[in-house]
């Protein structure tokens, strides 16, 4: 029997099975925050793009959420990520928000985003990362950065290799994910 992770980390994995296999996963996460976020306003923010493949779960399990969008594109050469593309609701001083990356690598990105919505008004400790698969160093960036905020991740892998990337990670998620 294959797993959603097993199918997720295969290389020869098509496109449609591995869509599937994040949707699985994606499904389990939003059921786990849901646990812990009982009446309370819901900002869902996908990280663009990959995050966009974790956002119809959980917009099934919180119909009433509200949806923002942060793109961000990591330079492959500094590893930073560069600002492109931001569209985020009203955020209310206590609604939870929900970030959507489906790889917490270097963090970078999630730093990058933590801190747009921070800005936008939410607040640190109403703030969650949901990911699918995660190195330390993504985790200790994050954390580092803000303490309060809670990271979901599914899988925690062992590190990040020379060019960021996790190890055994699972390859770059979007392009598989969009079939590109």
């Amino acid at each position: 029997m294959t797993t959603p992770f097993t199918a997720l980390r295969n290389k020869k994995t098509k496109t449609e099975e591995f869509r599937k296999s994040a949707h699985e996963v994606a499904r389990a996460l939003a059921k786990e925050v849901a646990q812990h976020t009982v009446k309370k306003g819901i900002v869902l923010v996908p990280i663009l793009r990959a995050g966009l493949a974790l956002l119809p779960a959980f917009i099934e399990k919180f119909p009433k959420a509200l949806v923002g969008f942060i793109g961000l594109k990591r330079n492959e050469k500094t590893l930073k990520p560069k600002a492109y593309y931001q569209n985020i609701p009203k955020i209310l001083k206590n609604d939870v928000v929900i970030v959507l990356d489906p790889m917490l690598a270097t963090g970078g990105s999630a730093v990058a985003g933590i801190k747009t919505l921070m800005r936008a008004g939410a607040r640190e400790e109403n703030i969650i990362f949901v990911g699918i698969i995660s190195a330390p160093e993504g985790i200790a960036n994050v954390q580092d950065n803000f303490p309060l905020v809670r990271i979901l991740c599914a899988e925690y892998d062992k590190k990040l290799d020379k060019n960021g990337y996790i190890v055994p990670g699972l390859g770059d998620f979007g392009d598989r994910y969009f079939g590109n």
